[in-house]
């Protein structure tokens, strides 16, 4: 029988789009022919991860110490994985938005019922509404966080922010006081635009942030809270000297350049950023005892905070393969070697030892555990006017204080702007 071979398998990072690709010509080997077709033990995992974080994933695969997996790369096109043709297809993606798996269920195998934990159900039960279990919780990341330098905070006397307004006071002190600018932003990415935004709305009026999550009306977009989060943002994000390089320079830098401004080139003292930022800081030396976060600032006491997270789905039909992998994964203990050796990386499974994490990584985890939480708003597939509906909303209102549009007028036409988005798509 033809089987593939642990050397043709071993390879786990192919050309993006290369799940799409044709069936191998008949003059291919059976290793060949094995990972074209999906045939025999061999499973193929597509993930939206690059860089430190899927040599991360490849660590977690290598400690199976199972020659029997490729890994494919796939970043933003991961969606595509969902609709390669049979021949093609991955027996196993990993999903970065809850809405991915909800529209896609027929396209899934249910998972083994012995995976899922109840544990799950408090944070993933309201995303993944269907009775059966068609999704494994992989990662789950803190969004709700900002990171600061510690030595810039010391050497000036200053202190993380409790509310909104001590926020804005801080950003005022650090200009006139440290020769840095308050924040560094990766506008270049639209997600994290559309994460601070969340912040702002949920941290300070959920009612209306839980309403955008429900059907409702598109000029919700322009109610009086929601207008309000707008121009809360745009208040923050339009004073000058407030972003490193300006606005100009936010909109096109991504997101780890953003925590690099932070923590390599000290030109700001904060970066807004996930939990996962840890494993761009740990990749230059950057000294512990200078990494602080604190949690983004909210109006009532006990507001929730905003997370997203990974899962780990099958396509249909399911190897026993591709299920033994899921089962693994599934352990507290597999996600450990991206713990320990990268970092940023919170387990969704509660039973993963605590003592894997860093100090900072601990403390998240803890925060996520005890407080209420929402997914952001741009995980939400299908709504708000498109899933990068907000996101690009976001970066033209920052395009427009780049340009020197007053903040309340900025803030106004990205309410409407959304409005209008959202109507496109109904």
């Amino acid at each position: 029988m033809c089987r593939p071979r642990a050397r043709d398998v071993r390879r786990r990072t192919l050309l993006r789009g290369a799940v799409l690709a044709p069936l191998a010509g008949p003059a291919a080997g059976c290793g060949d022919l094995a990972r074209t077709t999906g045939l025999g033990d061999f499973v193929r995992v597509a993930v939206s991860w690059s860089a430190a974080e899927l040599a991360a994933f490849d660590r977690v695969l290598d400690r199976r110490r199972v020659d029997d997996t490729e890994l494919v790369p796939l970043g933003d096109d991961i969606g595509a994985a969902l609709g390669a043709a049979t021949t093609g297809r991955p027996d196993v993606v990993a999903l970065p938005r809850p809405g991915l798996v909800t529209g896609n269920v027929e396209k899934l195998a249910p998972l083994p019922d012995e995976v899922w934990r109840d544990a799950y159900d408090r944070v993933w039960r309201p995303e993944l509404p269907t009775r059966r279990h068609y999704a494994l919780p992989f990662k789950i990341a803190h969004t709700s966080v900002v990171w600061y330098r510690r030595s810039v905070f010391a050497e000036h006397g200053l202190r993380p922010p409790d509310t909104w307004r001590d926020w804005l006071e801080l950003n005022e002190s650090i200009i006139d006081r440290t020769g840095v600018a308050p924040l560094a932003m990766g506008g270049g990415d639209g997600w994290v635009l559309a994460g601070f935004f969340a912040n702002v709305l949920l941290r300070h009026f959920a009612g209306s942030y839980d309403a955008l999550l429900a059907p409702h009306d598109a000029r919700l977009w322009t109610s009086g809270e929601v207008r309000a989060a707008f121009r809360m943002v745009a208040d923050m994000w339009g004073r000058a000297g407030a972003l490193s390089g300006g606005a100009d320079r936010a909109l096109v830098q991504q997101f780890p350049d953003a925590v690099l401004e932070v923590f390599l080139y000290h030109r700001a003292a904060m970066v807004p950023a996930p939990d996962f930022a840890e494993s761009v800081i740990r990749q230059f030396g950057v000294l512990t005892d200078d990494v602080g976060t604190f949690t983004f600032p909210a109006g009532p006491p006990g507001a929730p905070l905003v997370i997203s997270g990974d899962l780990l789905v099958l396509t249909a039909p399911a190897s026993p393969a591709a299920t033994n992998l899921i089962r693994y994964l599934s352990t507290p203990d597999a996600p450990v070697p991206w713990i320990r050796d990268t970092g940023g990386f919170i387990a969704a499974n509660p039973s993963t030892d605590p003592r894997h994490y860093s100090p900072t990584l601990r403390r998240l985890a803890e925060d996520l555990r005890d407080n209420d939480v929402r997914f952001g708003l741009s995980d939400q597939l299908g709504r708000l006017g498109g899933r990068e509906g907000l996101q690009r909303v976001l970066q033209d209102m920052l395009r427009d204080l780049a340009d020197g549009t007053p903040p309340h007028t900025a803030a106004e036409t990205a309410a409407a702007s959304m409005v209008e988005a959202e109507e496109r798509t109904r």
